[in-house]
């Protein structure tokens, strides 16, 4: 595991460190994770438009490094290592592909290879359909069908779950970062999928990995043919997906809610409990439980009795 200091000289070899501030202690670093989740050897990053949010997030780090960008103010002694970065999703990228590749690996089982991978788990009466691929840190409960020529890797998915055929569910996103020369640099995607119990899913419908954290699927939801569930996103129970839907990544649906076909949800909005979203339906702000909304982009057009 690489040491803080091997991670700071990489990052000026990379030119993109500004500066760096030493913290109380300094172990290895062990892996990554979310800055409000990282423990002790960890390393996570906030981006500017969070600290803009909340200039003093910084101080509830609880990992071992931390990259921000130059905008940030730190006054005092942390108990952690700083790198001050002028690009510090940038910097995470490059940090985590050359120390910590494997981590997004996904091996999955070749052609004349068994279709299910080593380590994955299967429950009593579960039904893959012909070309099914179950790929590793899979787990699905008892009762689980899995329709032709679907892959799943990285996913827990709870008992009696149904999902169609020609689905991806537990690989990569989509997510770049650019720099100075124009060039992108693929987000690693480092989470997993959690499917709760009940849930369907139809055919041709991908759900991402999350890239740090999960993707997760509430109970007795149901989701349509050709959806596309981005990283990291939480749909609550009992919520109705149908057609054509695209949920951006990080979006939250709430307990209840309705999404009409082809609606889009982007910005890492917030939909309420019990809302509903009509056809088409465009958002980019978070949507309060029980509003009906419609058009592009969406307008309120009613609250249903509570």
């Amino acid at each position: 595991m690489p040491e803080i200091v091997d991670i700071l000289s990489f990052l000026r070899e990379q030119r993109l460190l500004a500066r760096h501030i030493d913290g109380a202690a300094a172990p290895p670093i062990t892996g990554v994770a979310r800055d409000h989740e990282a423990g002790a050897g960890q390393l996570a990053w906030i981006s500017r438009k969070n600290l803009e949010r909340d200039a003093s997030r910084w101080r509830h780090f609880g990992g071992s490094l931390l990259l921000l960008p130059d905008s940030a103010r730190i006054d005092g002694q942390t108990d952690f290592s700083v790198a001050v970065c002028r690009d510090p999703k940038l910097a995470f990228i490059r940090v985590v592909g050359h120390f910590f590749a494997a981590l997004s690996d996904i091996a999955l089982p070749r052609q004349g290879q068994s279709p299910i991978a080593a380590d994955a788990v299967l429950g009593r009466d579960v039904t893959l359909g012909h070309g099914a691929v179950i790929g590793p840190k899979v787990r699905l409960g008892d009762g689980v069908c899995i329709g032709a020529n679907t892959v799943i890797a990285n996913a827990q998915i709870a008992a009696g779950v149904r999902i169609g055929c020609n689905c991806t569910i537990g690989l990569p996103g989509f997510g770049y970062e650019k720099d100075d020369s124009g060039a992108y640099w693929r987000f690693p995607h480092l989470g997993g999928v959690r499917i709760e119990a009940d849930v369907e899913i139809g055919s041709n419908t991908c759900i991402d990995r999350g890239s740090l954290g999960d993707t997760v699927i509430g109970q007795g939801s149901k989701i349509d043919n050709l959806v596309h569930v981005a990283h990291n996103v939480v749909l609550g129970r009992n919520t109705v997906v149908i057609a054509n839907t695209m949920l951006g990544g990080s979006v939250s649906v709430g307990d209840g809610a309705w999404l009409a076909p082809s609606v889009t949800i982007m910005n890492q909005a917030s939909i309420g409990v019990g809302a509903t979203l009509g056809l088409g339906t465009v958002v980019l702000k978070d949507v309060a439980p029980g509003q009906v909304i419609v058009g592009n982009p969406g307008k309120v057009l009613a609250k249903k009795p509570t």
